[in-house]
């Protein structure tokens, strides 16, 4: 697809994070409530975003944070994190996008699909879940971003 046709392209605009999931439920925030989106239980990333513009490019901004720590707790098997946000600095970068497909797009070799007014990327196997003492990794899981036009 040229340049020309994505100024037309349904994913020009600000894309904001809505849904982090994995296939577990957690309740990170201690509300009694347990849920796979791991926004709604951390306050952490809550302004994470995408801008594509028509002349090509993609930028990103986000809340810095420290990577979560899941773990499995040895004597209940319950799925925990552990969370330390910084929401005092940005990490944001810039790349160029491709339009690979009508629904496709690459950013970096990553594929995002969109589907209306939404755009979804899966992370294989990103997430590690260590034992209790982080000394080894008890399964793997997928992390799925799915971002909502503004």
């Amino acid at each position: 697809m040229s340049c020309s046709d994505k100024s037309e392209h349904d994913v020009i605009g600000v894309w904001l994070l809505t849904t982090r999931t994995i296939d577990l439920p957690f309740d990170v925030n201690q509300d009694g409530v347990s849920n796979t989106n791991l926004i709604a239980e951390i306050d952490c990333n809550k302004t994470e975003t995408l801008t594509f513009d028509n002349n090509g490019t993609v930028s990103s901004g986000n809340e810095f944070s420290n990577p979560l720590k899941y773990y499995i707790e040895n004597d209940t098997n319950v799925y925990r994190i552990i969370s330390d946000c910084n929401t005092e600095g940005i990490i944001s970068f810039a790349s160029e996008f491709e339009i690979a497909e009508e629904r496709i797009i690459k950013i970096s070799d990553r594929v995002y699909v969109l589907s209306g007014d939404t755009l979804t990327t899966v992370y294989e196997n990103s997430v590690k879940i260590y034992n209790e003492d982080f000394t080894e990794v008890i399964e793997t899981k997928d992390l799925k971003l799915t971002y909502t036009k503004q």
